[in-house]
């Protein structure tokens, strides 16, 4: 562990001043950027949702890839749903997108708002219902080429650099929960940055109005959303206890399927 943390800290040491310098210049203009970027949707109480998260884990047996699905949904009680998907250990499987779509297809059948983990946008090419995506570290930079002119090349430049999230966080420092960057078109939907706890970055159809979206974030991350996530993680006890019991079933005949 001492020698793991010697060597963060010599990249840390290697890495960092590179770019240090530049990013200070980048932040001199930060309060002109923030007048035409920063939004504080008014107040409205927060309505009633559900949240939807997943886990996975894939555990190999003979010439297969068996991928053990957890999906949990927080209403007013704890719902957890398994899912076993098979593929075989040459298959190119895109598993991400797999549960992704298996968790928004699990959404849709709720009328009510819901909060999932992660952006919509690429697995969901048009809105339904009333599904808000949440996403803590989003990967690709999305946002700055909805918002366009100075503050989206301010934005593109800092992406270049760090992550266009933390752009966002520059942006939103200061400002009180429930803030957020001026909401942009992509595809079909509206996304933006909102200040919780910290900066999260959403995705939401257009006819969801901003300040139902921001209200969820007035107290920082989503309780029931953070509860989904935990209760998604699979654990050691529960994989160990898969493999020890899915190459006995997988091996009987499926006809005993009837007795359970």
């Amino acid at each position: 562990m001492r020698q793991l943390i010697s060597e963060i800290l010599r990249l840390a040491e290697m890495e960092i001043p590179k770019y240090r310098d530049k990013l200070i210049e980048l932040a001199r203009d930060i309060d002109e950027y923030k007048k035409e970027a920063v939004e504080r949707p008014r107040y409205v109480d927060t309505p009633d949702y559900i949240a939807i998260d997943s886990g996975y884990a894939v555990i190999q047996y003979r010439y297969l890839n068996i991928a053990i699905i957890v999906v949990v949904i927080i209403d007013k009680y704890i719902n957890s749903e398994t899912i076993l998907f098979s593929f075989k250990r040459n298959e190119d499987i895109d598993l991400n997108s797999y549960i992704r779509k298996q968790e928004l297809a699990r959404a849709e059948k709720h009328s009510g708002y819901v909060l999932s983990d992660g952006p919509l946008s690429p697995y969901m090419k048009e809105p339904r219902g009333f599904i808000i995506g949440v996403s803590k570290d989003p990967v690709a930079p999305r946002y700055w080429k909805g918002i366009g002119g100075r503050v989206g090349e301010w934005l593109r430049e800092i992406s270049g650099y760090v992550s266009e999230l933390y752009g966002a966080e520059l942006l939103l420092r200061g400002e009180p929960p429930g803030s957020m960057l001026k909401p942009v078109k992509l595809g079909k939907y509206l996304v933006t940055y909102i200040k919780g706890d910290s900066v999260f970055y959403v995705e939401f159809p257009e006819y969801i109005p901003k300040d139902i979206v921001a209200s969820f974030f007035r107290y920082g991350y989503p309780i029931k959303l953070r509860i989904a996530h935990r209760y998604a993680k699979i654990t050691r006890e529960y994989l160990r206890t898969v493999r020890t019991i899915a190459p006995r079933l997988l091996d009987i005949s499926t006809k005993y399927r009837e007795y359970l």
